[in-house]
């Protein structure tokens, strides 16, 4: 069977429906994103500048957005009626991976707003293959070809699916040639509750269940909030009485505070940002403002009545955490990567109820690593390796 999407067109757009969207959030009082979306777009548009706070788009761009910040006396339909009339006048581009980065970034830190308004920059929950979105459909039948195992990639905060290439690595691209792996990677909007997550996590497994051949597995390997997205649609099938948890075989959590996140300083967000990409640096002027994702990554929260329940124990699960320190350093079990401490990553806690249920002998720690330093690890590559491949 053949493990290739038939390529279409080139997927594009103009700049309209991004613009409706900053219209949107200018009038709704979201200060400070017609200017920080102004420079990132500025970035987009010039594929061979620099990043610059300061830097602000021109032409006919430009001038669309000098008109949101001028016009405060037109209202909002009055300005999307205007941006439609320059439909015409705008160029078709080719969706870049600087525009799906500050989108992704966005939707991390507001994306629970955008979606609660309709707003067009508010991403929807969908599935990438070889760097183009496929329908469920899609990723069943690629799933079940019998020569191939299924790996479900997910990433975590204001990422996409684009985030798993870091400095030229990608953990689901070389499970893939090294172990007859399919990896299928999912997007969503970070900045919606967890539980809301996970709700449409275990929507579209479902899905998949009844449409893959019955002797295939699922392996998933997620990252940071991704973890926590599966455990709550885990929750939620296991409440529901849904069978499809017996489809996943291998679930490996890549540090996912089980327990909680370092995101209630504005200098842990702000740093984190700042290293997703060159092009998230003008949103760190919104890290004041928190999406409910945010705040249920801070709590380890996973489910509306914030309860938590240990992972069904037919599913092989492992945890992979990170530290900066070496291991001499006094307390290294309690520093953690900068954003998630080792316990918390490990699924351990005081108190035997909020144990994850993950085995000791699946526990593993690295050093010397930041927290998106994991998804470039030689050493985290390592321990993926043994565990889906040996």
């Amino acid at each position: 069977m053949n493990n290739t999407i038939k390529e279409s067109d080139a997927k594009t757009k103009n700049h309209v429906n991004d613009l409706k969207g900053l219209n949107q959030l200018a009038q709704e009082g979201i200060l400070g994103v017609v200017d920080v979306v102004d420079s990132v777009h500025q970035s987009v548009l010039n594929l061979g500048g620099t990043l610059s706070q300061s830097k602000q788009t021109n032409g006919l761009t430009g001038f669309i957005y000098r008109s949101i910040r001028a016009t405060t006396r037109l209202s909002y339909r009055s300005i999307n009626f205007a941006l439609s009339r320059f439909t015409p006048l705008l160029p078709d581009v080719l969706l870049t991976k600087r525009r799906d980065h500050w989108v992704a970034v966005l939707n991390g830190i507001i994306g629970d707003h955008l979606a609660a308004t309709d707003n067009p920059l508010a991403l929807e929950m969908t599935l990438v293959y070889q760097n183009q979105e496929i329908s469920i459909r899609q990723a069943a039948i690629l799933w079940s070809n019998p020569n191939v195992k299924p790996l479900l990639l997910i990433h975590g905060l204001c990422l996409n699916a684009q985030s798993w290439q870091q400095k030229d690595h990608n953990h689901g691209q070389v499970l893939a040639d090294s172990g007859h792996y399919l990896p299928i990677y999912l997007n969503y909007n970070s900045g919606l509750a967890i539980a809301d997550n996970g709700r449409k996590l275990a929507l579209l497994v479902s899905e998949l269940d009844t449409l893959m051949e019955e002797q295939q597995k699922i392996n998933v390997l997620a990252f940071s909030m991704g973890g926590l997205i599966v455990r709550s649609a885990l929750q939620m099938a296991e409440k529901d009485n849904n069978l499809w948890p017996h489809r996943i075989e291998k679930l490996v959590f890549l540090g996912t505070p089980h327990q909680g996140a370092l995101l209630e300083k504005t200098g842990h967000l702000m740093e984190y940002i700042l290293k997703i990409s060159p092009y998230s640096a003008p949103f760190v002027q919104l890290t004041q403002i928190r999406s409910q994702g945010i705040k249920d990554l801070r709590k380890g929260r996973i489910h509306d009545d914030g309860q938590s329940v240990q992972l069904p124990r037919h599913i092989k699960s492992y945890a992979i955490a990170g530290t900066a320190k070496d291991d001499k350093a006094p307390h290294k079990e309690m520093l953690g990567d900068g954003l998630v401490t080792v316990n918390s990553a490990l699924g351990r806690h005081p108190k035997k109820s909020r144990h994850t249920g993950i085995p000791k002998k699946h526990q593993f720690t690295v050093f010397h690593v930041s927290h998106l330093g994991l998804l470039s690890s030689k050493e985290v590559y390592d321990h993926l390796e043994k565990i889906f491949i040996d």
